[in-house]
């Protein structure tokens, strides 16, 4: 299981927002590019990257920040906020973003995704499911759609995804504990790989991740917070699935 450090960007600063709330920010560093470096320092393999601006406002607001942190590192990122169609997805595979993330697409206009999937390839593409009571929210987490998060999962599929992000959204950011029921209903109807963002604050919320199947875990407040040392984390999953495959082969 991966474990990724997500960079939050906000007005080109890195930030963290408790729930997704734009008036509960909190500023932790003015050079993300910085954070990238610091990160895979500690072992990061690829960094999780939300531009919060065209997250809410449908136009990506951070794109400076973003060349910064590809310049910055030699590992893979994989971004989303304010990608709304397939021809924003291809311009930014182009300049070196390895997975582009689809959130607030996937409802209002799914074709664009489609149109994606089938231009760039699934393993370049990202459904983002966030979720607050099991009911998909959009444009930033500001406004709640109809459509549950499975529901909106199995007509992803439908369109070729391949890979998904859950996201407990009253979690994020509060350092609560995953949603593991959530969790494990998307793992037990989907055959695609999860990765699980909101809530996470230990490593042990890692390790029950990590038994659970899913391919990632993305980290937030509790790296920068200091509550989850990421190198630690990412050593303790590194030696967990060792042993396993060490036992799978006997």
């Amino acid at each position: 299981m991966e474990i990724l450090p997500v960079i939050d960007l906000r007005a080109g600063r890195c930030v963290r927002l408790t729930q997704g709330d734009y008036e509960r920010e909190t500023v932790f560093d003015d050079d993300p590019a910085a954070v990238a470096r610091r990160w895979a320092g500690q072992g990061a393999r690829r960094l999780h990257v939300v531009d919060l601006d065209g997250a809410r406002d449908g136009v990506r607001g951070n794109a400076e920040a973003v060349s910064a942190i590809i310049c910055a590192v030699d590992i893979p990122i994989q971004l989303g906020g304010g990608i709304r169609d397939a021809g924003e997805a291809r311009r930014l595979v182009d300049t070196g973003v390895d997975r582009v993330i689809f959130g607030t697409a996937a409802i209002e206009t799914p074709r664009e995704v489609r149109t994606a999937v089938e231009d760039i390839g699934p393993e370049h593409v990202i459904v983002g499911i966030d979720a607050k009571d099991g009911m998909v929210q959009t444009h930033g987490w500001l406004e709640q759609s109809n459509v549950t998060a499975m529901e909106l999962a199995n007509e992803m599929v439908d369109l070729g995804v391949r890979r998904f992000i859950y996201t407990d959204t009253s979690r994020d950011g509060t350092l609560t504990h995953p949603n593991f029921t959530a969790v494990a209903e998307l793992q037990e109807n989907l055959r695609y790989p999860i990765v699980v963002a909101g809530g996470i604050a230990s490593i042990e919320d890692l390790v029950e991740l990590a038994k659970m199947g899913v391919e990632g875990a993305i980290s937030g407040m509790a790296i920068y917070s200091g509550t989850l040392d990421l190198q630690r984390a990412i050593e303790t999953i590194d030696a967990m699935t060792a042993a396993d495959d060490r036992l799978a082969s006997i």
